[in-house]
């Protein structure tokens, strides 16, 4: 049910307004709940902490019994063992709608119909033989095709194709009413942080002080002692992540994800890692899950299209990619500038007389003096195979990297004149010091010239230069907000 790791950690307490009355910051922590540890921090008079304490974790043992594909007592576990008609709980009838709305929303990517799929790779195991990909294909298929109403108050038939794995979004609906719980129990509370295996839920009260300092590490490996990508500021918030290197299918040599590809029914290979704030942790665990699947641009197209959703995808080799809300949440001092824009960019594909032109593939970024890659702009061009003409692009940032190329590549551009921003931050969306900067444009053609610009740019100082290109790039001009 859980991801058995720890991927996000609080760097700092949160500063409280206490009450002119006995207080308590409670602080508890369990190494044996959902097969992984609990943090659990209340602020309220003690006798309130201490009941909050106990609801929580009543709640937590409750949902355990109804959710868990561990235990063969649950009542999914129950649900799963028969296809007649069964009346089902409203947590289990509440989480198997969320699953089946989630699904919709990520276009089937988000899946919580793949427990037959999941069953047979842990035979795999004990076999040493992977599935065959055939079998596993036919599954995931009779899976999807399955239909499913799930009627308020009706009785719910389990489709005989489908087995329920619900661990995508179980542990964030526990954390969610776990913390509803311990607000009921502990009505004064200024505020509580619940922390399950790493997927966590804060509440703040108005006015209750400065918000918790979350770092949120690297969810392809995450350790204990390492450092954190960045630090996000959260108030009423929840936060999730999933990455693929924590736990999965070993089978001979070969260590698989234990996520799964809803389509195929194979793990998931050189797949994206995320982590994702939002309003409630099942929200927050059900989009961590599917932005480990999808694309990462088509992910984090999905988070900007949400409502109070921020994401940070990491590509299989670590490059990282910011959704739009992400830089809104860094902790201050992180957050940097406020000003969304601080360079803008004009660039030109010009028209150039060829018998069969091909439009260039191109690629602009930021870059340090020394050249090492600081920001992704733009790639235009969807195939490796002419992407490696960019050589020094394809060493900063394509080359091995097949999800990095997936994230930001867009179909190419006819001849024109063209525009984008640079907003000072680095792929993680921190901001960069005030200082020297390289913007790179390289531009390759088929059956054509290859090109690269290096121009020095300055954040914190005015600039307006234009320069041209000699071939594949036209006119490039800089500019710096309020020029």
């Amino acid at each position: 049910m859980t991801r058995f790791c720890t991927l996000l950690r609080v760097a700092s307490a949160m500063l409280w307004w206490l009450p002119a009355v006995s207080v308590s910051a409670a602080a508890l922590h369990r190494d044996d709940v959902l097969g992984t540890s609990l943090d659990l921090h209340i602020d309220a008079p003690t006798a309130q902490a201490a009941a909050g304490e106990r609801a929580v974790l009543a709640e937590i043992a409750r949902l355990d019994a109804v959710l868990s594909a561990w235990r063969a007592d649950s009542e999914l576990s129950r649900f799963n063992a028969s296809t007649g008609p069964q009346d089902l709980s409203r947590d289990l009838r509440a989480v198997l709608t969320l699953c089946e709305q989630w699904r919709l929303r990520t276009d089937g990517l988000f899946s919580c119909r793949l427990g037959r799929l999941a069953r047979r790779w842990r035979e795999a195991q004990d076999t040493g033989v992977p599935p065959p990909r055939d079998e596993l294909r036919a599954m995931a298929a009779a899976a999807a095709a399955a239909e499913f109403p799930v009627a308020e108050g009706m009785p719910v038939h389990r489709p005989a194709d489908v087995v329920f794995d619900v661990d995508g979004l179980a542990k964030g609906y526990i954390i969610d009413r776990a913390l509803e719980a311990a607000r009921a129990a502990a009505p004064a509370a200024r505020g509580i942080r619940l922390d399950i295996g790493g997927d966590a839920r804060y509440w703040q009260a108005d006015g209750a002080g400065q918000a918790w300092q979350v770092g949120v590490a690297d969810a392809r490996a995450p350790r204990d002692n390492g450092p954190a990508l960045a630090t996000v500021a959260l108030r009423s918030h929840a936060i999730a992540a999933s990455g693929h290197a924590s736990r999965g299918y070993a089978i001979g040599p070969r260590h698989y994800s234990h996520i799964l590809d809803p389509w195929s029914g194979w793990p998931m290979q050189f797949a994206p890692a995320a982590t994702v704030v939002a309003a409630d942790a099942s929200s927050a665990d059900a989009l961590a899950t599917a932005l480990s699947v999808m694309p990462v641009r088509a992910g984090l197209e999905l988070a900007d299209a949400l409502p109070g959703v921020a994401a940070l995808a990491l590509s299989d080799t670590g490059i990282a990619f910011a959704s739009q809300r992400w830089p809104l949440l860094l902790a201050p001092g992180a957050a940097g500038p406020t000003s969304p824009e601080q360079l803008f960019i004009e660039y030109q594909i010009p028209h150039l007389a060829s018998e069969r032109y091909h439009a260039p593939y191109l690629a602009l970024w930021i870059a340090r003096d020394d050249g090492s890659p600081v920001r992704q702009l733009l790639v235009l061009g969807e195939r490796s195979r002419y992407l490696r003409d960019l050589p020094q692009w394809w060493r900063s940032y394509g080359r091995d990297d097949l999800p990095a190329i997936q994230a930001i590549a867009r179909p190419t551009r006819l001849p024109g004149r063209y525009s984008i921003a640079w907003d000072g931050r680095d792929d993680r969306g921190l901001a960069m010091p005030e200082g020297r900067y390289r913007l790179q444009v390289e531009a390759a053609r088929q059956g054509g010239g290859h090109e690269l610009l290096s121009v020095p740019v300055d954040i914190g100082q005015p600039m307006d230069l234009k320069t041209q290109g000699a071939s594949e790039i036209g006119t490039l001009q800089v500019s710096s907000a309020g020029n």
